[in-house]
């Protein structure tokens, strides 16, 4: 992964933060009567609570600077919850790819200085911090001070980033001091040894989010730190090849984790060794799959509902002890994961084996009830390298989701393949309660590939379910770039019932 693409995905999922760098306050508060006099200061005969709330939503500078607008202002900000990004203390920080190091460096002394001034005059606590614009290979001293004050104040919402690079800059222990903590964003560290260090619901008590990115991590690192957060809801591992970062082993045990992404990451296993409470799990990768396989294993996990995209080229999925292979057509009942309702897949529909696997995929969640189905080589026509002929898909054995369970199908990239419209025909003449299908072609601005897509869809949609009023085929087109692309944000909120929902469907 580039080091431009890591960039963008380390700033891409940093958490929303509720000040713009524009918010301001006019020291002018008149108010203007019809007349046009008026010198009423109104804002100030606001109760305490309204104007801390005005001061938290400014830009730190801004908020610091209500305390010179008159007595009334004065304690204002240091009794309102510290709320810092480190962005609005500087106008501009050169990129880390700037040749001129000397302005960098008196940038970042610049930056540091004030962030310390801000982290030391306020005296907590400190609702939320995002300290992601430094490059602190530079400045490692400071990023254990800030940590330590940090924990004595009582930080609530905590992202911290070296900004890239290098990669090796080693996270400070004080980290585990932060026992106020309730969401942590860690970009670009080396984490630190757990060894010897307390193990127990003391050190991260109130933990919800967990958000590593691009941030070399050992297996038992990440174990410890899940035996340490028993209120942990949404572990996410960010831009990690389990090779330059990340755990290459990813063991999930947790009484408490209802959300697990591994997000443009990889690594060779993951698995949900004990998570009872686990309601989702996320794995995203590029567009065009990873070359390296991963071990997707599914232990104890009674509540998953939503589970994708697992891929057919690069996932080995187990579950239980049983791995599942291309061309199974009779899967054990212990080899079943009942619970999920919601099925991601990526598949390149050319390679017949792939085809295979997802067939045999879809008999592991026999309640399935929305498929979504990511066709990863939509820009080829003509046909597939491999395709299967039609005696294969009429011979192809009960699959049981698609024969009871599923109501709303969502194919995405639809190239018009024979292998993608054999599927289609599939699922169409099995499915029973199928209520919506949704046929998302690649580029709206294509008209020939439209026609031509539209011309093979034609006959499924004069088939007779989907002549039905409350059966529609819909058929969409990406109209722009990234049409496809579902974020960070969607997937990891969990009010958002359909996470892999791209903008053309939304």
């Amino acid at each position: 992964m580039a080091l431009k693409e890591i960039i963008e995905i380390v700033y891409s999922c940093l958490p929303d933060f509720p000040v713009t760098a524009t918010a301001s306050l006019s020291a002018a508060f008149s108010s203007s009567t019809e007349g046009g006099g008026g010198g009423e200061d109104r804002i100030s005969a606001l109760p305490d609570d309204l104007l801390r709330k005005i001061v938290s939503r400014l830009p730190v500078k801004e908020a610091a600077r209500t305390a010179a607008l008159s007595p009334r202002w004065r304690g204002l900000w240091r009794s309102t919850p510290l709320v810092l990004d480190d962005e609005h203390l500087l106008p501009y920080l050169p990129d880390s790819s700037d040749e001129d190091d000397d302005l960098l460096g008196d940038c970042t002394s610049l930056l540091v200085s004030a962030i310390s001034g801000v982290l030391a005059s306020h005296p907590g606590p400190f609702h939320r911090v995002h300290l992601a614009m430094n490059p602190l290979c530079r400045e490692l001293y400071a990023a254990e001070e800030w940590l330590r004050l940090l924990a004595a104040k009582g930080v609530e919402n905590l992202a911290f980033v070296n900004r890239p690079w290098p990669l090796e800059v080693p996270l400070p222990l004080s980290i585990f001091l932060c026992s106020s903590l309730r969401s942590l964003y860690l970009g670009v560290w080396r984490f630190p040894s757990t060894a010897g260090l307390p193990r127990g619901p003391d050190v991260f008590p109130h933990l919800q989010e967990l958000r590593l990115c691009h941030t070399v991590m050992e297996e038992h690192d990440l174990e410890h730190v899940l035996a340490c957060s028993p209120d942990l809801q949404i572990l996410a591992l960010i831009a990690s090849s389990g090779i330059f970062s990340g755990p290459s082993r990813a063991r999930i045990s947790s009484d408490s984790v209802r959300c697990v992404l591994l997000w443009s990451s990889m690594a060779d296993e993951l698995a949900l060794v004990d998570a009872p409470r686990l309601q989702r799990l996320i794995l995203h990768a590029d567009a065009a799959g990873s070359p390296r396989t991963m071990k997707v294993q599914i232990g104890y996990a009674a509540d998953l509902t939503v589970l994708g995209y697992l891929e057919t080229a690069t996932h080995v999925l187990v579950i239980g002890n049983t791995t599942i292979t291309a061309g199974v057509t009779n899967v054990n009942p212990n080899a079943m994961v009942p619970s999920v309702k919601l099925l991601a897949l990526k598949v390149n529909f050319r390679a017949a084996k792939e085809v295979k696997t997802l067939l045999s995929f879809l008999r592991c969640f026999p309640q399935v009830e929305t498929l979504h189905v990511l066709s990863i080589d939509a820009e080829s026509w003509g046909g597939e390298d491999n395709p299967l002929n039609s005696t294969f898909w009429r011979e192809v054995a009960a699959i049981e989701c698609v024969e009871s369970c599923l109501k709303k199908l969502v194919l995405d990239e639809f190239s018009g393949g024979a292998n993608e419209l054999g599927f289609l025909e599939l699922l169409f003449g099995r499915a029973q309660v199928l209520q919506k299908a949704v046929v998302v072609l690649p580029d709206a601005g294509n008209a020939a590939m439209i026609a031509k897509a539209m011309g093979k869809l034609a006959p499924l949609g004069s088939a007779e379910w989907a002549t039905k009023e409350d059966c529609p085929l819909v058929v969409l087109a990406h109209s722009e770039p990234g049409d496809h692309v579902w974020s960070y944000q969607r997937a990891s909120d969990l009010s958002v019932s359909d996470p892999f929902l791209g903008k053309a469907m939304q």
